[in-house]
C-alpha cells in the first residue's frame, strides 16, 4: 500500500518547464497531418479512378519496397538526431553535417542493393514492372535526407518547420499528378513519378535551409559514431515495429492477384487516414519524453500522450468506419466495394497500431527499448501465423483480420510492461475520463481557432 502510494506520488510531482509549447506543437503537427490526409485522399481517389483496381495494384508494386523499407533502412537515424538535438540548447554544425551525410550514404547503398534484389522479390506475373520499380529506388536517399534534417527540427522543438516538410511531399505529389492528368499522360508509372518528384523537391528545399552549414562543415566521425550507436539501440524495436505494420502487405503482394492488391490498397488508404490523428502525438510525444528532466516525469508525459492518442484513435476510427461504405462507393467507385470488410478490419487494427506507436516510441525515448522489440515481434509472428491460413481461405479479409489480432497483442504487451515492470498505475492508461477529454480539447483549441480563422479569410 505504501509502495503504491509512493509510485503515484512520483507521477503527481510538478513538471519542470518544457523546452517548447506542446499545445503549439500539437496545433502545427495536426494542421500538417490534416493537409497530408486531405491531399492523400485526393491522390488516392485520382489513382483509383484513373488507374482502376489493376493499375492501382501495379502502382503499389512499383513503390512498395522503398516506401515500406524506410523504417528498416534509416537505422533510426532521425530518432537519434532528434534525441541528440533535444539534449542541447543549440545544435552544432557537426551534428547537422554528420546527419546529412549519413542519410546520403545509407540511402545510396540501400537503393543499389534493393535494385539488385528486385528480380528475386517480384513474382513472375509482375516482372514487367521491374524497370519502373528500379528507378523508383532514388526515392530512398531523398527521403532519408528529409527525415534526418527534420529529425533535428523535431528534437529542437521547431515543429512549425517540421510540420511544413511533413506535408510538402504529398502536396507536390498531387500537383505533379494533376499536371500529368491535364497533359493526358496517365499510367501507374506516371503516379510513381509524382511520388518521386515530391520526395526530391522536398529534400532539396530542406537542404537549402542548412546549405551554409553543409558546405562549410565536414562530418565528424565521433558524432557520426554516436548517432549510429544510438540509432542501433533504437533499431531492433524499429525493425520489429516495421515487420508488424507492413508484413500484411508482404503477404498480400505474394498471395493475391493484382486486382485484389488494388482493393487492399484502397482499404489501407482509408484506414490510414485516421493515423493523422495519432501521428502528431507520436512525434511531439517522443520529443517531450526525450527532453524530460527526470525519469518519473518522462513516464508521466508518456502516459498523458497515450491517453490523448487513445481518444484520438478511437474517435477517428469510429468516424472512418461509419463513412466507409459511402466513401468507397462515392470516391472510389462501385468496383471497389469488395474492399469494405477489409477496410473495417484495418481501421480497427490501425487504431490499436496508433496507440501502440505512442507507447513504443515513448518508451524508446525513456530508454526502454526492449519491450517494443518483444511486443512487435510477437505481433509479427501472429500476422504470419494467422494471416497465411486466413488469407488462403478468406483472401484479403483474412489477412486484415490477422493484422487486427496482432496489433491487439502488441498493445497488450506494452501496457503490461508499463504497469508490471515500471510500476505505472493502470489508471494512467484509461483515456475515457473527463480529465483526459478536457486536456485533449485544450490541446486542440489552438488548431481549431487557426482553422476557423483560415476559413473566415477564405470566405472574405
Amino acid at each position: 500500500m505504501v509502495e503504491s502510494s509512493c509510485v503515484e506520488t512520483e507521477f503527481l510531482r510538478p513538471a519542470p518547464l518544457a523546452r517548447f509549447s506542446s499545445k503549439r506543437a500539437y496545433a502545427q503537427t495536426f494542421a500538417a497531418t490534416f493537409a497530408v490526409r486531405c491531399f492523400g485522399v485526393v491522390s488516392g481517389v485520382l489513382a483509383a479512378r484513373l488507374l482502376g483496381p489493376a493499375g492501382r495494384g501495379e502502382l503499389a508494386v512499383i513503390i512498395f519496397l522503398p516506401l515500406v523499407l524506410i523504417s528498416v533502412g534509416e537505422l533510426e537515424l532521425p530518432r537519434s538526431l532528434a534525441y541528440e538535438a533535444s539534449k542541447h540548447s543549440e545544435v552544432s554544425p557537426q551534428v547537422i553535417a554528420s546527419g546529412f551525410w549519413l542519410a546520403v550514404t545509407l540511402g545510396s547503398i540501400q537503393s543499389i542493393v534493393l535494385a539488385a534484389a528486385l528480380p528475386i522479390y517480384l513474382p513472375a506475373d509482375k516482372l514487367h514492372l521491374l524497370f519502373a520499380a528500379r528507378w523508383f529506388m532514388v526515392y530512398l536517399p531523398a527521403a532519408y535526407i528529409t527525415f534526418a534534417l527534420t529529425g533535428i527540427d523535431q528534437g529542437c522543438g521547431r515543429f512549425g518547420r517540421f510540420s511544413l516538410f511533413m506535408a510538402l511531399p504529398t502536396i507536390l505529389y498531387v500537383a505533379a499528378v494533376l499536371i500529368a492528368w491535364l497533359a493526358g499522360r496517365i499510367s501507374p508509372t506516371t503516379f510513381a513519378v509524382g511520388v518521386l518528384v515530391g520526395a526530391l523537391l522536398t529534400a532539396a528545399f530542406r537542404v537549402a535551409l542548412d546549405w551554409n552549414v553543409l558546405i562549410r562543415t565536414m562530418p565528424d566521425w565521433t558524432v557520426s559514431r554516436r548517432l549510429l550507436t544510438r540509432g542501433f539501440n533504437y533499431y531492433l524495436p524499429a525493425i520489429s515495429s516495421f515487420l508488424l505494420s507492413r508484413c500484411d502487405m508482404f503477404l498480400v503482394v505474394r498471395m493475391v492477384p493484382a486486382e485484389a492488391i488494388g482493393l487492399y490498397a484502397v482499404a489501407q488508404a482509408i484506414s490510414m487516414g485516421q493515423i493523422g490523428a495519432v501521428t502528431p502525438l507520436v512525434q511531439v510525444g517522443f520529443a517531450a519524453v526525450a527532453g524530460s528532466a527526470w525519469p518519473e516525469q518522462a513516464l508521466k508525459t508518456l502516459a498523458r500522450h497515450f491517453r490523448f492518442a487513445a481518444l484520438a484513435a478511437v474517435s477517428t476510427g469510429l468516424a472512418a468506419a461509419v463513412a466507409t461504405p459511402w466513401g468507397i462507393r462515392v470516391f472510389f467507385g462501385a468496383k471497389f466495394m469488395g474492399a469494405t470488410t477489409a477496410t473495417f478490419l484495418l481501421i480497427a487494427a490501425t487504431a490499436l497500431w496508433g496507440m501502440g506507436q505512442v507507447l513504443d516510441q515513448g518508451l524508446r525515448a525513456a530508454s526502454h527499448s526492449r519491450p517494443g522489440i518483444f511486443s512487435n515481434l510477437l505481433g509479427a509472428i501472429a500476422v504470419f501465423a494467422l494471416g497465411i491460413p486466413a488469407g488462403l481461405r478468406f483472401g484479403i479479409n483474412g489477412i486484415a483480420a490477422g493484422l487486427l489480432v496482432a496489433q491487439f497483442v502488441n498493445l497488450s504487451v506494452l501496457i503490461s510492461f508499463c504497469v508490471i515492470r515500471l510500476k505505472m498505475p493502470a489508471r494512467l492508461f484509461w483515456a475515457f475520463d473527463p480529465v483526459s477529454v478536457r486536456q485533449i480539447m485544450s490541446a486542440a483549441g489552438p488548431l481549431l481557432r487557426r482553422f476557423r480563422a483560415h476559413s473566415f479569410l477564405a470566405r472574405t
